[in-house]
């Protein structure tokens, strides 16, 4: 509207100029009459009508020509607002469906981890479970020596409530130490990077002492560095005096086997061994050995006359006696029946036989009492010493037997020596 009323007042302008400059060529150069009577009053009907014609015409021709621009304006105008709309919708369609998209990856995201925590709830809850199952306190530990998890059995065992235990030092809450224990366990594997066992006595109050065994394992991080470490202990009390058992058992057989009964002298199975080494070791270094044998005289005729009682007396009595007399060096057994051996290290053939004569003059002074009567004993001894012609056990022992022999012979209670 605004746009014809524009038309409207160039059109009338257009015919007032036009006017104008017709009233002007006619009065100043065709000299028709004055300019303001031709302009004004000395105007004729058919110049009027053209002119209002003229007038009519050009406000047609601006109104036809505003009305097309306008029309192209508003084609133009809807075009581009249809463009823009469409571009709008299809904008608005593209963001619809992206939001769709990352709505359903939220969705998606949203249910994952829904079910990863879901997930890890019921694997705590699975892990708690586990490890309240064990009878034994089980806890695990991070760099800084935090307990970080642990059973109830490690609560109990420490006598302590479970938020005193958590998140806190080790050291601290059980020990009252400002820093790791001597000898810890759980730093050896921080360190190594290896599972540890470590065995430990404690003492409960008011209970015997236990045993108890400490067992670590590592666990690493994705870099390859231990960062927790899991420590779990066990009473092995049980097991520990069934091993100290054993090792008593162990000794009593070694004992048995190696000892007679009836003295508590060791048997000839231990003397040999202890003569084999005895030899082999004077050998090497050039050390005197020698050895003695020696026997009860009239042994049978003991037992056959006053009973076997009496003979095992008469054989547990010279053993003490000869025990007696003997130095902590020397090596004292029962070779067999009535028969002693005894082995003297780093011993001349001389100092042998000074010992010998101090053995047979204690036995004669022993006393037994058989029947309500006293008996005497004596015995006759032999002796030997390791030279080079007697460099083995048999060689030695058969010269030794062979002076016990001549003793016999010469009428016992009496020390002869063999030469090789």
């Amino acid at each position: 509207m605004k746009d014809r009323r524009q038309v409207v007042l160039l059109s009338l302008a257009a015919v007032f100029f036009l006017w104008t400059v017709q009233s002007a060529v006619d009065a100043f150069i065709f000299h028709k009459s004055g300019f303001l009577s031709l302009l004004l009053f000395d105007v004729s009907l058919h110049t009027v009508y053209s002119r209002v014609l003229m007038l009519a015409g050009l406000a047609v021709y601006g109104i036809v020509i505003t009305e097309i621009r306008d029309m192209t304006e508003r084609s133009r105008t809807e075009e581009e607002s249809r463009m823009h709309h469409e571009q709008m919708e299809k904008k608005i369609l593209e963001r619809t469906e992206e939001l769709h998209a990352i709505n359903e990856l939220l969705q998606k995201e949203i249910q994952d981890r829904t079910r990863t925590e879901e997930e890890l709830c019921r694997s705590e809850t699975f892990l708690d479970t586990i490890f309240d199952s064990f009878h034994d306190p089980f806890c695990i530990v991070d760099r800084e020596y935090r307990i970080v998890k642990f059973n109830g059995a490690y609560a109990r065992t420490k006598d302590k409530q479970p938020q005193e235990l958590l998140r806190k030092t080790c050291y601290e809450v059980l020990y009252k130490k400002s820093g790791t224990c001597e000898e810890c366990v759980v730093q050896k594997t921080f360190l190594s990077a290896n599972p540890c066992v470590k065995e430990k006595m404690v003492a409960a109050p008011g209970m015997t002492d236990a045993w108890i065994e400490i067992c670590t394992y590592p666990i690493f991080d994705r870099d390859g560095r231990v960062s927790h470490v899991i420590q779990y202990s066990r009473d092995i009390t049980e097991r520990k005096r069934a091993e100290e058992e054993k090792r008593l058992l162990i000794v009593n057989l070694n004992r048995l086997s190696t000892t007679d009964s009836l003295t508590g002298l060791l048997n000839r199975r231990a003397l040999s061994d202890a003569l084999q080494s005895e030899i082999e070791r004077a050998q090497r270094y050039g050390n005197d050995l020698s050895l003695i044998l020696c026997d009860i005289d009239r042994f049978k005729k003991i037992n056959d006359t006053h009973g076997h009682a009496t003979g095992d007396g008469a054989l547990q009595a010279v053993a003490a006696s000869l025990k007696r007399w003997l130095r902590k060096t020397d090596i004292l057994g029962r070779y067999g029946g009535d028969e002693f051996m005894i082995i003297l290290p780093e011993t001349a053939p001389a100092g042998a036989r000074q010992i010998a004569e101090k053995i047979r003059s204690a036995a004669a002074e022993i006393a037994l009492n058989a029947s309500g009567k006293s008996l005497g004993i004596s015995l006759s001894i032999g002796v030997a010493s390791c030279c080079t012609a007697v460099d083995t056990m048999d060689s030695l022992v058969k010269l030794a037997d062979a002076a016990l022999y001549k003793s016999k012979h010469r009428g016992r209670n009496r020390v002869s020596s063999a030469r090789a």
